[in-house]
Parts: C-alpha cells; sequence; structure tokens
C-alpha cells in the first residue's frame, strides 16, 4: 500500500490533459486487484454492511474491482473475528466514531504473533460531486489485515490506549507532549468506573518501535495497562492532488 501512494501520487502529478478525473485511479486499482487475486489465491475482502444505514460495499467495489469476491459482514466486530479465524485475507471497516457501538478497534491486539491492524484507507481518491459510485456509501472505509503500513511521507496513524481513566483534555495533551498531532481521540468505557479504553488518530506515521510511545508510556505510568499502534494509511488524494 505504501508503494503504492507513492506510485499515484506520482502518476497524478504529471499532467493529465483530458483524462477523466478518477480515471487513472480505477484502471490502477483495477490491475492491482487482479494481480492481487493471481497471486494471493483464495483472496476474499470482508466488508460491513449493516442491516440499516449506510454501508461500504460500493466502495469495497470500486477498491477491489469487478472480480475480487466480496462477503457482506453486519458488523465491524464480526469482520475482526472472521479475520482471527482467517476466513477472510483483509476486511473493510468504518472510521471510529465517538458514538459508535461497533467498537472494533478494541478488539485489535498488536500482541499477538500475526496482529491484524489498519493498512489503507478507501477510496485513495476522493470523488468530485456527481462522480460518486456509492448510493448508500459511508464516505470512508479503513482496510485491515496482517500487514503493517509503511512510510510514505503523508500519513496518519492509529493508536489504542487501555488505561485507568485520563480526561480527554489531558490525554490531548499528554499525546501531544509526546510529539503527536491529534486529529481524532475516543474514548470508551470498559464497564469498569476507574478504567477506559482510548482510539486516538495522529499525523505522521507511527513505527511500533516509534520512540514516542515510550514516552507516553512513562508519562502515563502505572494508569497505563496496555498501548496498541493500530496501524495507519497514506493519506488519499482529493480530486487528484493530497488532501
Amino acid at each position: 500500500p505504501g508503494r503504492e501512494a507513492t506510485m499515484m501520487r506520482a502518476l497524478h502529478a504529471r499532467p493529465q490533459g483530458k483524462i477523466p478525473p478518477g480515471l487513472i485511479t480505477s484502471m490502477w486499482r483495477d490491475m492491482i486487484s487482479c494481480s492481487t487475486l493471481q497471486e494471493a489465491g483464495n483472496f476474499k475482502v470482508g466488508v460491513h454492511v449493516p442491516k440499516k444505514g449506510p454501508d461500504l460495499w460500493d466502495l469495497a467495489r470500486d477498491h477491489y474491482g469487478p472480480y475480487t469476491p466480496l462477503v457482506e459482514f453486519t458488523s465491524a466486530k464480526d469482520i475482526i473475528k472472521a479475520l482471527q479465524n482467517k476466513k477472510i485475507s483483509v476486511g473493510i471497516v468504518p472510521p471510529p466514531e465517538q458514538d459508535e457501538k461497533d467498537c472494533w478497534w478494541a478488539l485489535l491486539d498488536s500482541g499477538k504473533k500475526n496482529p491484524l491492524t489498519v493498512f489503507q484507507s478507501m477510496p485513495f481518491e476522493k470523488p468530485k460531486a456527481g462522480k460518486w459510485n456509492g448510493r448508500n456509501a459511508l464516505k470512508e472505509g479503513y482496510i485491515i489485515g496482517q500487514l503493517y503500513p509503511e512510510l510514505t511521507g503523508d500519513d496518519r496513524s492509529l493508536l489504542a490506549f487501555k488505561c485507568d481513566h485520563v480526561p480527554e483534555a489531558e490525554m490531548k495533551r499528554l499525546l501531544g507532549k509526546a510529539g503527536y498531532k491529534v486529529r481524532k481521540l475516543i474514548e470508551k468505557s470498559t464497564g469498569r468506573s476507574s478504567a477506559a479504553s482510548y482510539f486516538a488518530e495522529v499525523d505522521g506515521f507511527v513505527g511500533r518501535n516509534d520512540t514516542r510511545l515510550g514516552r507516553i508510556k512513562a508519562m502515563l505510568g502505572s494508569r497505563l495497562k496496555q498501548l496498541t499502534p493500530l496501524g495507519g494509511y497514506p493519506l488519499p488524494l482529493k480530486n487528484g492532488r493530497r488532501s
């Protein structure tokens, strides 16, 4: 995904003449998807399609092309379980929101031998008004699998914490002091009054051995129970340019 993003950015930086917006991305994704099917064999994609509300089916079909097998799941948690049981190759889930009930990110564990992480987002090129294929679609999805993202120079990263309750403003301050610029912070109660889970989306690339993780651990001290880098994704293009 990192190499793909770098190549796509380079292609879009060239003069495109009368080529319709989105065509280069669409052709490239079809070629990549066909190559993946040839190399990976039984490649299947799990897609979040709830019983009610917007879903990710149309985005997944655009991203993986017309030939990749897609499998519907009504909850993102079920997608994580299917990945853990190797019933699918990758899964597509919605970005976390504060009021969500389907808290998939809390199920990811970097301590396992083959951890699942977010390694890409979709769509890679945001469509212009009137050029959108999705009819009941969410605007964005995260792609999860046994693959850690690569540094591209224009990235977002995801972190998860389990610790004693820390007020939102204080958690943002600690993350900033460690060197992270926070784009999103979500807190979820774990059912115990003194404990909570946190999801943070931050600017830049965070590797598994990022030195800033040590700073967070030191500042939270005994309050921290678990700190998990959840991967991340190369920032998508916006109308043919970086967003």
